[in-house]
């Protein structure tokens, strides 16, 4: 009989602290979507093809913190995707999730990092995209899974971001 009453305790206690996780994040959702609207699915124009690669969408962080996931509009949620990189931005499109777009005028800057979040790889094993949407500043990190796709990514992004950055300076 005491072995039953603990099993009904332990059930009860993790079922409690599994609805407040599910509360706090879907809290935390709410909150970040009250800043921002939903980013982009699609590009208004895509352009040329620059480089394309399979990948592992990690999240997209703050730009300043790169430990604070974004919830909202299914932005917190890991998994397969595939990028693109076109003259006029990136997409990123993710399993079983809404398609990620980030214009050409809102992307900032592309680096490579090692943490965010959760996940941890080898150095330089993420690519960061930090891009602005509605004013907030905010970062992608994505794991590219071939090597060769992983530099052709980077390259392609860093030539429309000094693109970007030379019309924004001639302005």
């Amino acid at each position: 009989m005491a072995k039953q009453s603990m099993a009904i305790i332990s059930l009860v206690l993790f079922l409690l602290l599994a609805g407040l996780a599910i509360r706090a994040w879907r809290k935390r959702a709410a909150e970040q979507a009250a800043e921002f609207s939903a980013p982009l699915e699609a590009l208004d124009f895509f352009g040329e093809l620059l480089a394309q690669a399979n990948a592992f969408y990690v999240a997209t962080t703050r730009a300043a913190n790169h430990l604070e996931r974004i919830n909202a509009y299914g932005l917190g949620a890991r998994g397969i995707s595939q990028v693109f990189v076109f003259t006029e931005g990136l997409l990123i499109v993710r399993k079983g999730e809404r398609p990620l777009a980030i214009q050409r005028s809102n992307l900032v800057s592309v680096d490579f990092t090692q943490v965010a979040i959760d996940k941890a790889v080898e150095r330089d094993g993420l690519i960061s995209v930090s891009w602005i949407h509605e004013g907030v500043n905010l970062a992608t990190q994505v794991r590219i899974l071939e090597p060769s796709g992983r530099s052709a990514i980077a390259n392609a992004l860093e030539e429309i971001i000094g693109t970007n950055t030379k019309k924004r300076a001639a302005r």
